[in-house]
């Protein structure tokens, strides 16, 4: 992902009180990866690894993704096409299975329209 996921559900789960231990066991995800996943942008990982940890920080995937994507610069101009994000993403979608990509799509549309409001 272009902003940092791993920062917002870092100051979200500290925001909790939650330990990396207490949100990897609600998750369901192993401590090393919510670590990595909060300490680097290596932000590879799946919409339902994300559903699990938004549902354990009390939040939807939707909000904590556009949470994410909040106060993150605007680097389009340094991309030669004004549609360099949504070409990687088009891309991206594309290569997933057709069940997962329309859960994906399904997800982006409420962040768009939740950031539009």
């Amino acid at each position: 992902m272009g902003a940092n996921l791993g920062s917002e559900i870092r100051k979200r789960r500290i925001k909790l009180n939650l330990t990396q231990e207490d949100l990897a066991e609600l998750s369901n995800i192993s401590v090393n990866f919510l670590s990595q996943l909060e300490r680097t942008n290596n932000q590879n990982i799946s919409i339902k690894k994300i559903e699990s940890i938004a549902t354990a920080l009390n939040t939807s995937t939707p909000e904590l993704i556009s949470a994410a994507y909040k106060n993150q610069p605007d680097n389009i101009e340094n991309n030669k096409s004004k549609f360099y994000f949504l070409d990687k993403l088009n891309i991206a979608i594309k290569k997933l299975p057709q069940k997962e990509a329309e859960e994906v799509s399904k997800h982006l549309f409420y962040v768009i329209n939740d950031l539009t409001k």
